[in-house]
């Protein structure tokens, strides 16, 4: 079952969100659903809520390695993904239909320092 975490800023601010689960039999963590707040994308709150959120997984629930889905076609988030040190695991083209689009979503992970 995966967590819901709103995150803040110090002034109680909404910034995003994010879901987090944790596969225990592998030690495995899945972050899903990230989402910073449009207005405020771009002033690195993004990474800084996934690098928080990678500090949670490998601290506090012992993640050994952590994985997420980002559709190819949003090269922003996977940017911001392989700046805080997720790597491309795996890519399944055309999974996903949007209008008259096909995307592809592609599979990221980052282990444990």
């Amino acid at each position: 079952m995966a967590c819901p975490f709103v995150v803040t800023d110090d002034g109680g601010n909404r910034i995003g969100f994010f879901r987090y689960a944790l596969n225990t039999e592998s030690s495995e963590g899945f972050l899903a659903s990230v989402i910073v707040d449009n207005k405020l994308r771009g002033k690195g709150y993004g990474r800084e809520m996934i690098q928080l959120a990678l500090q949670y997984a490998f601290e506090i629930t012992g993640a050994e390695l952590v994985q997420l889905n980002v559709f190819s076609e949003n090269t922003e988030a996977k940017r911001c993904y392989e700046r805080v040190g997720f790597a491309e695991r795996y890519v399944e083209k055309d999974v996903f239909t949007y209008k008259d689009e096909l995307w592809s979503r592609c599979n990221m992970t980052i282990s444990k320092q």
